[in-house]
């Protein structure tokens, strides 16, 4: 009987020991870890040696402490025994060691690992019915832009997908130059994403497709929208302040109303376009497509459309004064009543224009082709470079004001 309860003591005693060591030794291997995780300026490979020598150290304080303990318990308990316990102990800690490597590296997961999780649950959020759940997976994509180039593309094609999807013509109210209904936010908010993209990301030869969608009422201030394609879009009462629109696709848009102040649409093509009392006062129109569009109205005082092709365009009304219209092509066009004081006309093809009544005091017309166009009730006074060999091809009468150094040719009375 006593050598049982001394073989009982013995037994619990090693069993208590053994749980109270583990707990120990699991606690300073914890804290150890997430001293030296949170410390910066060491590489992975310090932190593994300077965790590794750590803990074989508390191994073996924790390995004395035991024999210690353990002689505490029973005075029987062999020097091979204690020594079997410390070699377990020892060997438990080199099974962590090697496992170390692999718990740190497991905490410094690499930011391209995640994003194909991140970008699955964006792309699940983004069909959800409430809107700040939208919002939300459409930031989340931005943010998966900045950090993968190799998916910012594809996000900025999948956003203009969302608007084209939400935000599609209202065939109803195609055309008709009045203010619609406010943008819906989280249009908006993909549209702003897009326009403010590293545009250095967007791959060679590949354009932005938001044709055929309603964007009215937007504010796309200062938006790169370079090369879109927006053709057929409704964009009435738009904000395209210093917006970038250069080579952008914009026929048979619906402009009115438009704000397109300091605007590049440096090739542009807004052929069909209607741009009825838009104000493009500003802005680079150079070399821009406007055949057939609809100018009336439109404020372009101070802007550069030099080279810009304007046959048969409406602009009557328009307001180019101190506007760059050198070697612009106005052949055909209206620009009856048009306020073109200070203007540089040089080189301008005004072939079969209409000028009637329109204001060109001070306007530079050297070179410009007014072949058969029609003068009548136009202001030339104080025109400069004006010859009269253009005059004579022009069509005129008695209400046509010339500079003081020509007369009214023969065929005009």
């Amino acid at each position: 009987m006593k050598t049982y309860n001394m073989s009982f003591i013995k037994t619990n005693g090693l069993t208590s020991l053994l749980i109270f060591i583990s707990i120990l030794f699991i606690v300073s291997f914890i804290l150890i870890f997430s001293f030296f995780a949170t410390i910066q300026g060491f590489s992975t490979q310090d932190k593994i040696e300077y965790i590794t020598q750590a803990l074989t150290t508390i191994a073996i304080i924790i390995g004395g402490l035991a024999l210690i303990i353990n002689a505490y318990y029973t005075s029987k308990v062999s020097l091979d025994e204690s020594q079997s316990l410390l070699t377990q102990l020892l060997a438990g800690t080199l099974a962590w060691d090697k496992n170390i490597e692999n718990g740190i590296n497991c905490t410094q997961i690499n930011p391209q690992e995640i994003v194909p999780e991140r970008f699955s649950q964006a792309i699940e959020q983004l069909g959800s019915e409430k809107i700040e759940t939208r919002f939300a997976a459409i930031y989340a994509l931005e943010r998966i832009a900045k950090d993968s180039s190799k998916d910012h593309w594809t996000i900025m094609e999948i956003l203009a997908a969302f608007i084209r999807e939400n935000a599609s013509v209202n065939q109803e109210y195609e055309g008709e130059p009045r203010e619609s209904s406010k943008l819906p936010t989280d249009i908006q908010t993909a549209l702003t994403v897009i326009g403010r993209r590293d545009s250095y990301k967007d791959p060679v030869n590949q354009k932005l497709d938001l044709r055929n969608t309603d964007l009215s009422n937007a504010d796309l201030t200062e938006a790169n929208l370079s090369r879109a394609i927006l053709g057929g879009a409704n964009l009435q009462w738009v904000n395209f302040t210093r917006a970038n629109l250069s080579e952008a696709d914009l026929s048979v848009t619906y402009l009115c109303g438009s704000i397109l102040y300091q605007a590049n649409l440096s090739k542009a093509i807004l052929a069909e376009a209607n741009l009825q009392g838009v104000v493009l006062r500003k802005a680079n129109l150079s070399e821009a497509i406007l055949y057939d569009a609809n100018l009336e109205g439109a404020v372009l005082c101070d802007a550069n459309l030099q080279g810009a092709v304007l046959c048969d365009a409406n602009l009557e009304g328009a307001v180019l004064c101190d506007a760059n219209l050198e070697e612009a092509n106005f052949e055909g066009s209206n620009l009856q009543d048009a306020n073109l004081i200070g203007s540089n006309l040089q080189r301008a093809k005004l072939t079969v224009a209409n000028l009637e009544n329109a204001l060109l005091s001070t306007a530079n017309l050297q070179q410009a082709n007014l072949q058969e166009a029609n003068l009548c009730g136009a202001n030339l006074s104080g025109s400069e470079n004006l010859e009269s060999q253009q005059i004579e091809q022009a069509i005129g009468d008695r209400t046509t004001i010339l500079p003081e150094n020509l007369k009214i040719p023969q065929h005009w009375r």
